[in-house]
C-alpha cells in the first residue's frame, strides 16, 4: 500500500501534497478560534442592526432588522466557523449562538428593561435561542461545502478506508 503512495506521488507532485495535507491548526484550537470568531460576530452584528432579541415590545419588535438578526445573521455567522473549523463546523456552530444569547438575556435579566419593553418569557427566548442554533448549524455545513470543495476531506489519489467492494450474491 505504501509502495501505490510512492508511485503516484513521483509521477504528480500534487497527489504527494494532498496524501499529507496538513490542517492549520489542531482541532482544538481551530475549534476555540470558530468559538470565539462566531460569538464575536453574532454579539457585533445584534449591535449593528439594533437588535435585542430578549426585548419585546409588541408586534413592533419584528421588523427588517429583526428578520435579518434571525436568519441571514446566523448563517453567515455558520458559515465562518464552519471554515475555520472544517469537518465539523456544523455541529461546532450550534454553540456560539447558544452562549451569546444566553449571556445577553442573563445581562437584560439582572437590568430593567428601556420603557416600554418587556423581557421575553424564557419559553419563547428558548424558541429563538434555538433556531439562531439551526440557522447557524445550516452555515456551519455550507461553511464544510466551501472547504471541501477547496482541499477535500480525503485524498483524491488514495482509496478511503470504505471503498472495499461488498460481496454479491451473484458471486457466490
Amino acid at each position: 500500500m505504501e509502495q501505490q503512495f510512492t508511485n503516484q506521488s513521483a509521477h504528480n507532485p500534487d497527489a504527494a501534497m494532498d496524501i499529507v495535507h496538513q490542517k492549520w491548526a489542531p482541532a482544538w484550537l481551530r475549534g476555540a478560534m470558530a468559538f470565539a470568531v462566531g460569538g464575536a460576530i453574532l454579539q457585533t452584528g445584534f449591535d449593528l442592526l439594533d437588535v435585542h432579541l430578549e426585548w419585546f415590545t409588541g408586534i413592533s419588535s419584528f421588523n427588517g432588522a429583526w428578520v435579518l438578526a434571525m436568519t441571514v445573521l446566523p448563517v453567515g455567522t455558520g458559515v465562518l466557523i464552519g471554515m475555520i473549523y472544517g469537518y465539523g463546523g456544523k455541529y461546532l456552530a450550534h454553540f456560539p449562538p447558544a452562549a451569546v444569547l444566553i449571556i445577553s438575556y442573563y445581562q437584560s435579566m439582572q437590568m430593567p428593561a428601556p420603557d416600554g419593553m418587556h423581557l421575553l418569557p424564557m419559553g419563547l427566548m428558548t424558541v429563538f435561542v434555538i433556531l439562531q442554533m439551526e440557522f447557524c448549524a445550516v452555515g456551519g455545513f455550507l461553511g464544510e461545502l466551501l472547504i471541501r470543495r477547496r482541499s477535500g476531506w480525503t485524498s483524491k489519489y488514495a482509496k478511503s478506508s470504505d471503498s472495499e467492494r461488498l460481496p454479491d450474491d451473484r458471486d457466490s
